[in-house]
């Protein structure tokens, strides 16, 4: 496997090159995914220009990895700490059937007031043939039982989302157009899922987590980090574990995963 560290704008990161010429390229800042390009050198996520990678915000695009609370469903930061803390660059398995770059993020309970716990999520980015696939897994490294909420925040390409659809969320696989501001949080999704949209089709699985989020602001949401029209040219398909947050006894670990396959 070949990957290679650099900086872009100022933020380090990590590119992990595959056989077939795709890539896939990954902020040690928020462990975030900000590139996938297949091996037709075709770009499959949206990062918005106008946000920076270095911080301090969040960047808007790619993948970020919410934890341990979804939006403001609890008493911490929107989203949960870990999209804007820095995580290590960690070991890769020796011998890992396809490429891969793992980053773990650990937090001593002491860090952050409202969520007292002792625990290490590691993020494990695979180029798979014509796929990428992002694995989450959170260890309770403490004395005590916690609980947490997590989603794979991503921003797929899709050119013009006012003619795009998702199958998958929907019951009977009734596809769900998406000309329309959409922020929804499907529960109890098994997939798969399907895509198509003018940027190409991508067919989404998720194992572990049990969740769905479409989210897509529409024309009228004016965000300081998204350019005019900016909208049109993403939607989010999240992979999340929400509704009923995962529950931890010392000791135990959680997995979650989210895989995108592109289409020819």
């Amino acid at each position: 496997m070949t990957y290679e560290t650099l900086t872009l704008d100022g933020a380090p990161a990590v590119r992990l090159h595959g056989p077939a010429g795709d890539s896939v390229t990954v902020l040690l800042r928020g462990g975030q995914v900000v590139s996938w390009r297949d091996a037709s050198g075709t770009e499959r996520l949206y990062c918005s220009p106008l946000s920076p990678l270095a911080g301090p915000q969040a960047v808007r695009g790619g993948v970020p990895v919410i934890f341990p609370q979804f939006n403001e469903r609890g008493p911490l930061m929107r989203h949960g700490f870990a999209r804007t803390r820095v995580w290590a660059l960690a070991e890769s398995p020796a011998e890992a059937a396809h490429p891969c770059v793992v980053l773990q993020l650990s937090h001593a309970a002491a860090e952050t007031a409202g969520w007292p716990h002792d625990s290490v999520c590691t993020l494990t980015v695979r180029l798979l043939p014509q796929g990428l696939e992002m694995a989450l897994r959170v260890d309770n490294t403490g004395s005590n039982t916690l609980s947490f909420q997590a989603a794979l925040h991503t921003y797929l390409e899709v050119g013009d989302v006012t003619c795009a659809v998702l199958t998958g969320v929907l019951p009977q696989a009734a596809p769900l157009a998406l000309a329309q501001p959409i922020d929804t949080v499907f529960e109890a999704v098994p997939g798969p899922l399907a895509l198509r949209s003018p940027a190409g089709a991508l067919d989404l699985t998720h194992e572990g987590f049990a969740d769905v989020v479409v989210w897509n602001p529409g024309p009228e949401a004016v965000l300081a980090d998204l350019p005019a029209g900016g909208y049109a040219r993403f939607v989010c398909v999240e992979a999340a574990a929400i509704a009923v947050p995962v529950v931890l006894a010392p000791g135990d670990h959680w997995q979650g995963s989210q895989t995108l396959r592109a289409l020819a």
